[in-house]
């Protein structure tokens, strides 16, 4: 008879073995791939695409008491606690917005004892971004709490101890018989004295942040890490507490080296732009035509994550920005394309491995973790090789990080030893970590007789079965099963599905049944049970033994790794700056020291990608010029010219005002999109471009604009640079700012305010712009180009010819123009003349506040007769009672009217 074994399924497991991608140059703008992403969820690629599954939400706990505020939150990418101190909060809480706009959580906790006005802030912010917000018990945010959760995190409280002065642990257990005291002291040694280990972390905890005084803000890490321990508990039913939060480091937020730029000006700028799912059923987004669409062409998750980081919070230190202009410059130089190229590759291979190492602490790591390291040992080694062909990059400062970074050695230790004891093909095969033959004897020995234990049975399967009657059973099999050992099963016969039952042999008993079989236990199963044992258990047990100390051997190194995948993380970026700036013709910037934009030639980084053809530009701003104090800039040929803090441009709708006003937001780019351009620091950046309406606003679309203009003329400085898109006669008041005005670029159709008693644009120091507009006839001769001559204000009484056409220039010239070109377009499109310059006339007395001059035009006698006439019908019209009529009398009384008004 047979003897079949039985064994569980495990769940198929990805091909492990690890091997180089393909290290061709396939360009994302040649060749791209849409990946839709939750919301709240990073974008991975396939890939990496399970590193998601056990992400915390971005959570964010916050305090604000008196005009005192404090903060913490978690990034669950980086594994790192970002905290900011104690300080000064506004009336209008704007430090909280811009943390909440720059940290974008999923989920934010304030103290119950927080000001209502406050909360009240954070309520309305959480809503509108369909984030979480909760108010937590006030015993929740205390300092002491905080400060103990603090001191409980591993990164502070474990120091890197002697491997001689550590027992090893069969040692111990070898001595469990000996006294406590000694078992106890040896223990201590493995896991430290929990005396000591607070004190150490009280000493480090000034390493990483100045919180001891900042009471708000210990407060805010204890609720957030209680939090974390809350829902990690929830996932993983684990009551760790504070040591189950993977934290590789803790960082103040410094919110003064970053711009200043809020979640209204991200969304005019289009700096981001979430595209929704084409199914309703589904809540993914992917990235649209945005600028972080553009420059990402990142290969890894920390990079991906980086860039993000990058574009919400620029740099203000010129060191920091000459750094990465400096990597930008010596990837594009053509002798590097290639080792630019096989460094961009071998950044596919580089996996998030502070994930990793957190996942395999925790004993819940597949075998696709263990791969991530053997690639990223792999891949680390030979980008490191990459950058020995790199040329002139021996300043370059990221390369100097990566070279400090990479410790090859150690990371080919890690991937050797990891590919050395893991079995990828029978891991692959059987769901979980397998250990390769010749690597534990014991193990070796277990898997043979696994192994060969088909053959083992069937032989007592035979012996059995000579002493089993014919009429028990007709077939008898020997089975095994893990955890319930040896069976002999025996098909069900139909009178033991009666009320008979189940019937045994002398020396059996019965385990249990199915629908087809019968299995029992008998002294022969037994004695297996004790000289065999349940293999598939011991081998299971012995192979997460190996791979506990495999996991032991490579820990030491998680802090190099660490390390090494924050610079590759920043290489990537730098790497996605160079691509796109090839790939669009982006030149480097010269930064300055001085509070400037002087952009030549410059084009809008979005706009250029959609039309055919795109018109570049000039533009020229300085901060703190003041009213009477224009600062002179060289135009590059010798000559000096005036240039100022506010430039309005004017011109007819749809010429390119916005984008022009845009385009001269390059400060979130590294390398422009024009020919040359100098550029001061821009701290801080404010739009009133885009109106965001909601339903829970009990605010008007003007009161939201007059928000975002207060916003911005509240905390703007004079290196702060201010957008304001067709708003009126409000925006301008900055210029009685003198020394301390930002720079400001306005469009606007509001022609009221140039007036010599609101705007003189004579006497006003403003830099004028219009946008050129150009008529042909219909064999194409040019009939007049709007220059700066012509941008007087005055109306033109030209007529428009047959076959004439206007064609928008989308080209800056100075002067001032006020004519929206709306009479000539109408006369081209076939309105009668008559009608187009009444429109025309009207419109000039509108703009040069001269309205009063139609009150002086006498109405000839039949104009004033049809109006009597209309006046009569009104009249009669709002006499009637058409609540008391009938509607057949309504309809007979206006047929009669009617009828009398044809006579």
């Amino acid at each position: 008879m047979s003897a079949p074994l039985k064994r569980k399924r495990g769940r198929k497991a990805p091909t492990p073995v690890p091997e180089d991608e393909d290290n061709s140059d396939s360009s994302r703008f040649n060749k791209k791939k849409v990946r839709w992403e939750a919301k709240s969820g990073v974008t991975t690629d396939d890939s990496e695409s399970s590193e998601s599954e056990e992400t915390l939400k971005t959570c964010l706990a916050t305090w604000c008491s008196h005009g005192r505020v404090g903060s913490a939150y978690y990034d669950p990418v980086k594994y790192i606690i970002y905290v900011l101190e104690d300080t000064h909060e506004t009336p209008h809480f704007d430090l909280t917005k811009m943390l909440l706009e720059q940290a974008n959580p999923d989920i934010v906790l304030t103290s119950s004892n927080a000001d209502d006005e406050y909360m009240d802030t954070l309520r309305d912010y959480m809503e509108a971004a369909g984030g979480v917000f909760q108010i937590r018990p006030h015993k929740e945010f205390t300092a002491s709490k905080g400060r103990d959760r603090m001191l409980s995190l591993s990164r502070l409280s474990d120091l890197p101890l002697d491997e001689s002065d550590i027992p090893h642990s069969s040692d111990i257990d070898s001595n469990v018989s000996k006294n406590a005291y000694e078992f106890a002291q040896k223990r201590r040694a493995v896991t430290g004295d929990p005396t000591t280990k607070r004190w150490n972390a009280s000493i480090r905890l000034a390493n990483f942040a100045s919180v001891a005084s900042s009471s708000f803000c210990l407060a805010s890490v204890g609720a957030l890490l209680d939090h974390l321990v809350r829902e990690r508990a929830l996932i993983d039913f684990d009551e760790d507490g504070v040591d189950s939060i993977e934290v590789r480091d803790i960082e103040p937020l410094a919110l003064d080296q970053v711009m200043h730029i809020n979640t209204d000006a991200l969304l005019s700028l289009q700096i981001f732009e979430n595209e929704s799912h084409a199914s309703v059923h589904s809540d993914k987004t992917k990235e649209g035509l945005s600028l972080f669409g553009t420059l990402n062409n990142t290969k890894t998750t920390l990079g991906r994550s980086l860039l993000r980081t990058w574009l919400l919070r620029p740099s203000l230190s010129l060191p920091v920005i000459n750094a990465r202009h400096n990597a930008v410059a010596c990837f594009m130089r053509a002798e590097n394309l290639v080792p630019a190229n096989a460094m961009h590759s071998h950044l596919k291979g580089i996996k998030n491995v502070p994930r990793i190492l957190s996942v395999l602490r925790t004993g819940r790591a597949k075998v696709s973790d263990w791969q991530g390291l053997v690639k990223f040992a792999f891949h680390a080694t030979m980008l490191r090789d990459s950058l020995t062909e790199l040329h002139q990059a021996s300043d370059v400062e990221v390369v100097k990080k990566l070279i400090a970074a990479l410790d090859v050695t150690t990371f080919k230790e890690v991937g050797s030893r990891v590919n050395e004891i893991i079995d990828w093909e029978e891991s692959t095969n059987a769901g979980r970590v397998c250990v390769r033959p010749h690597i534990d004897e014991d193990l070796d020995n277990r898997k043979h007789v696994y192994h060969g234990i088909d053959s083992v049975l069937s032989k007592v399967a035979e012996q059995i079965s000579q002493t089993v009657p014919s009429k028990f059973a007709s077939s008898l099999n020997v089975v095994y099963f893990p955890q319930l050992g040896y069976l002999i099963c025996v098909p069900m016969l139909k009178e033991w599905q009666s009320e008979v039952g189940i019937q045994t042999i002398d020396g059996w008993t019965f385990q249990f049944s199915s629908d087809a079989h019968v299995y029992f236990k008998s002294q022969e199963m037994h004695d297996m049970d004790t000289h065999i044992g349940d293999l598939h258990s011991t081998i299971v047990d012995r192979e997460i033994e190996i791979v506990q100390e495999l996991l032991e051997e490579i820990l030491p190194a998680d802090e190099a790794m660490g390390d090494a995948c924050d610079v590759c993380a920043e290489l990537d970026c730098l790497l996605s700056f160079a691509e796109a700036s090839r790939t669009y013709d982006y030149r480097r910037p010269t930064m300055v020291g001085d509070n400037i934009i002087n952009i030549y030639q410059g084009r809008h980084p979005l706009q250029e990608q959609v039309v055919d053809i795109f018109v570049p530009n000039d533009a020229c701003i300085v901060g703190g010029a003041g009213i009477d104090s224009p600062i002179l800039i060289s135009d590059g040929d010798g000559e000096s010219r005036p240039c100022h803090s506010i430039l309005l441009c004017t011109g007819a709708n749809a010429c390119g005002k916005s984008v022009y006003l845009k385009q001269a937001c390059v400060a979130l780019i590294h390398f422009i999109p024009a020919e040359s351009a100098t550029l001061g620091i821009v701290d801080k950046i404010f739009t009133r471009i885009s109106t965001r309406e909601s339903v829970s606003k009990v605010q008007s679309a003007f009161m939201i604009d007059l928000n975002q203009v207060s916003l911005a003329l509240r905390n703007c400085t004079s290196r702060s640079l201010i957008l304001l898109d067709e708003f009126g006669k409000g925006t301008l008041s900055t210029g009685s700012r003198g020394p301390q005005c930002p720079k400001v670029l306005v469009a606007t159709h509001f022609h009221d305010v140039f007036n010599p008693d609101l705007l003189d644009p004579e006497a006003t120091p403003i830099a004028f712009r219009h946008m050129q507009v150009m008529f042909t006839a219909g064999n194409g001769i040019v009939l007049e180009i709007e220059d700066t001559l012509s941008a007087t204000g005055s109306v033109s009484t030209r007529r428009v010819g047959p076959g004439e056409k206007i064609t928008y220039l989308y080209r800056i010239a100075e002067g001032l123009f006020l004519d929206s070109h709306a009479a000539k377009c109408a006369e081209i499109f076939g309105i009668p003349l008559r009608i187009a310059e009444r429109a025309r006339y009207v419109s000039h007395l509108l703009s040069t506040h001269e309205l009063g001059r139609l009150l002086d035009e006498e109405m000839a006698d039949e104009e004033r007769t049809d109006l009597e006439d209309a006046e009569g019908v009104c009249r009669r019209f709002l006499s009637w009672d058409l609540n008391a009529a009938s509607h057949d009398e309504i309809s007979a009384s206006l047929d009669m009217q009617r009828l009398q008004e044809d006579k």
